[in-house]
């Protein structure tokens, strides 16, 4: 099998962003990705500028933005501009809107506008035309294909991704029969739309937290599920593929989740995440579909067993705060990587500059 690794960063300082994503490729990873989230983090696309400026190999892009606070214009003339400072390495990951929409007092966007609005981008992108509500929109298409992938939290948004996306990022989980159904549903989605599945890349998202103590890496993880609660709870449980005995923990553990904080909640509230969860009877349940968290052992295991139900490309879902971008990735490179080397496939792209 083949793996390849990469991870999304919150942005609150160019220079650690930067010397983060330098020591990401130095390290093998295949991407990284920026969070729009304009009211918490720095601007994504000037962020993935200063990025694209001091790596070479790395693929680049929003992890992830949405259809709401950006017209697709301004969307694929950043991706475009983007592609002429890291030709070949940008990629866009969007969905409905987190974080960076419901912090400006707006809602996650309806799944339909999604699909409009990916067509809309990727139209530009490739053609310099495209029709958004009604209107015709031109501008200068980008000199290399940049990829678009919807992010998926629910079946319904799956289907969405493998209708029109160039691939998804799945936000389900990572346990193994997490990883089939996603599978099976993006299959689903692809078919009815006449596509192939198999040629659409797909990522799948999960906390990483490795420590030689498992324990303790498992209790590190937990205050993270709260954040992956939250979009369950927004949305409800159906099409979710969770049992019906955790769905009220769920929906109260994401409730409680504090999007003001995103990415850097206080000691405090991580806290308050791990009682609820552990009071609710979901704590076991979440760290163990959607993290990957454990001693180094254990966490090679993980891995493994996902990549055997399909999921090859893993993403790390790297929430931190400012100072502590480094801590997730640089223990997976260091405790990790080297296990599984003989899986990883190295980025082979060469910068055009």
């Amino acid at each position: 099998m083949e793996l390849r690794f990469g991870f999304s960063m919150n942005p609150s300082d160019l220079g650690e962003v930067r010397s983060v994503a330098a020591a990401a490729e130095a390290a093998g990873y295949d991407r990284v990705g920026i969070w729009d989230s304009p009211a918490l983090y720095l601007d994504p696309w000037i962020t993935l500028a200063d990025v694209a400026s001091t790596t070479s190999t790395l693929r680049i892009g929003t992890w992830v933005t949405n259809p709401l606070t950006r017209h697709p214009v301004v969307t694929a003339s950043a991706a475009a501009t983007l592609d002429a400072l890291a030709p070949g390495r940008v990629v866009i990951g969007i969905g409905t809107g987190d974080s960076g929409v419901y912090n400006l007092a707006g809602r996650a966007a309806p799944l339909d506008r999604l699909s409009a609005y990916v067509r809309a981008v990727r139209g530009l992108l490739t053609e310099g035309t495209a029709v958004w509500e009604g209107n015709e929109l031109r501008m200068r298409p980008a000199e290399n294909p940049i990829p678009i992938w919807v992010a998926a939290h629910g079946a319904r948004a799956i289907r969405v991704a493998g209708a029109v996306g160039d691939g998804v990022i799945f936000g389900l989980g990572i346990a193994p029969e997490t990883v089939e159904s996603c599978r099976a549903m993006l299959n689903r989605g692809a078919g009815e739309a006449g596509r192939d599945a198999d040629e659409l890349e797909a990522w799948y998202t999960a906390p990483w937290y490795v420590d030689e103590d498992g324990d303790a890496a498992r209790d590190g993880a937990l205050w993270h599920v709260a954040s992956l609660a939250h979009h369950i709870s927004r949305s409800g449980t159906v099409g979710k593929f969770i049992p019906e005995r955790y769905t009220a923990g769920i929906v109260e553990l994401g409730e409680a989740y504090n999007l003001l904080s995103h990415g850097a909640p206080t000691r405090e509230q991580r806290d308050e995440y791990r009682r609820i969860a552990r009071r609710t009877g979901v704590d076991d349940y979440l760290v163990s579909r959607y993290t990957i968290a454990g001693t180094p052992a254990e966490c090679v295991s993980q891995v493994l067993a996902a990549a055997e139900a399909g999921a090859v490309n893993h993403d790390c879902a790297n929430d931190s705060p400012p100072g502590g971008l480094h801590r997730r990735p640089d223990a997976w490179a260091t405790h990790i990587l080297p296990s599984l080397h003989e899986h990883i496939v190295l980025p082979e792209r060469k910068s055009h500059v």
